[in-house]
């Protein structure tokens, strides 16, 4: 793909989202990796927002089957789309599905230089981990399968709900939580933490060598979206969908 065409797709998609539309690119063109990230990276550039952190999606076998994909994908998160204490969120053109997951959040720079990136190292630089739904979504009013354009298309992240804080939960007991989720409160599916990627905070280890690999780190309080341990779930306007953590407590939202 060349480079105006890049830009111009970076600039098409920065505009959907803005305006929560849906655009007609034929995200299937993009030929590499690389150049999905790239596009990626111009769209938020184009929108101009501080990060507030990092959404993965794929880091489970149930989510990678769901969306398609061959491997995890990451994508920024922007301020309006990182949501505490939200009751009711409207649903928008593209959802594609909730995914419950672990919202983490670092406590400062991660990796420093030398550090090793490991389960041990980061457990001292995260501050805290609350529940989440993630809201996944396309851009694109055709679906486009594989890995290359659903990193272009933001990593399909849409939006995050975190839940409340809670700091009395040690890090060590995350890779045993049971995780249930009803919709109207009839349980609907369910998932372990450890399905992602054995412990959520491999999903984080894995972001920082992602980063590292390109000159990046995780920044003091970015919030880190781990990707689903359940399956990916459909859900409509109307529906009310609560999330048990055990542990961390629980996470709701009625969708609009």
């Amino acid at each position: 793909m060349y480079f105006e065409l890049k830009d111009a797709t970076a600039g098409i998609l920065a505009k959907s989202r803005l305006h929560d539309d849906l655009c007609d690119l034929p995200l299937d063109l993009i030929g590499s990796e690389r150049e999905a990230y790239d596009i990626q990276a111009t769209a938020q550039d184009i929108l101009g927002f501080e990060r507030k952190g990092f959404a993965i999606i794929g880091t489970s076998d149930a989510s990678l089957r769901a969306l398609g994909l061959t491997k995890p994908v990451y994508s920024e998160i922007p301020p309006l789309s990182l949501l505490s204490g939200v009751k009711e969120l409207r649903l928008p053109p593209g959802a594609m599905g909730v995914q419950c997951e672990f919202a983490i959040t670092m406590r400062r720079t991660y990796p420093d230089a030398g550090e090793p990136i490991d389960i041990e190292t980061l457990s001292d630089a995260v501050r805290d981990c609350r529940p989440a739904i993630g809201i996944i979504g396309r851009r694109t009013r055709r679906t486009f399968a594989g890995n290359n354009a659903a990193i272009a298309d933001f990593g399909l992240h849409a939006a995050t709900i975190c839940g409340d804080e809670l700091h009395d939960v040690s890090l060590g007991e995350l890779a045993e939580i049971d995780v249930t989720a009803f919709l109207f409160r009839q349980i609907v599916f369910s998932g372990k933490s450890a399905s992602v990627m054995g412990h959520p905070l491999n999903a984080v280890a894995w972001l920082a060598r992602q980063l590292a690999a390109n000159g990046r780190q995780l920044e003091p309080d970015d919030v880190v979206a781990t990707g689903s341990c359940t399956t990916i779930h459909q859900v409509s306007s109307g529906q009310h969908l609560a999330v048990d953590f055990g542990p961390l407590g629980q996470v709701e939202c009625v969708f609009a």
